[in-house]
């Protein structure tokens, strides 16, 4: 049978590897977010199953949130090396 921690956990594993891979191909993203992230997975999955709900509950919330910093990780480094549009003249 399967339960909440299984498939959150599962979809977020499955969710976070493909844009690993999917960004591994075009360029040479960092190991080590994706990595915690599968971590979190896992022991939450373990928790989740020996009945530590709360705790699973709680640490596959963060690993969601931890992967949406890497959605978002290229938008927010190309943002931050934007030029401004409106140069300021200073006399």
């Amino acid at each position: 049978m399967f339960t909440v921690f299984d498939i959150f956990s599962l979809a977020l594993l499955l969710a976070s590897m493909t844009l690993f891979v999917h960004r591994y191909l075009k360029a040479n993203p960092p190991v080590y977010p994706y990595l915690i992230i599968a971590c979190t997975c896992l022991v939450a999955n373990w928790l989740g199953e020996a009945g530590g709900g709360l705790f699973a509950l709680t640490l596959l919330v963060a690993a969601a949130f931890s992967f949406l910093g890497c959605l978002l990780y290229p938008q927010w480094r190309s943002m931050s090396s934007r030029k401004p549009a409106v140069q300021s003249s200073e006399n």
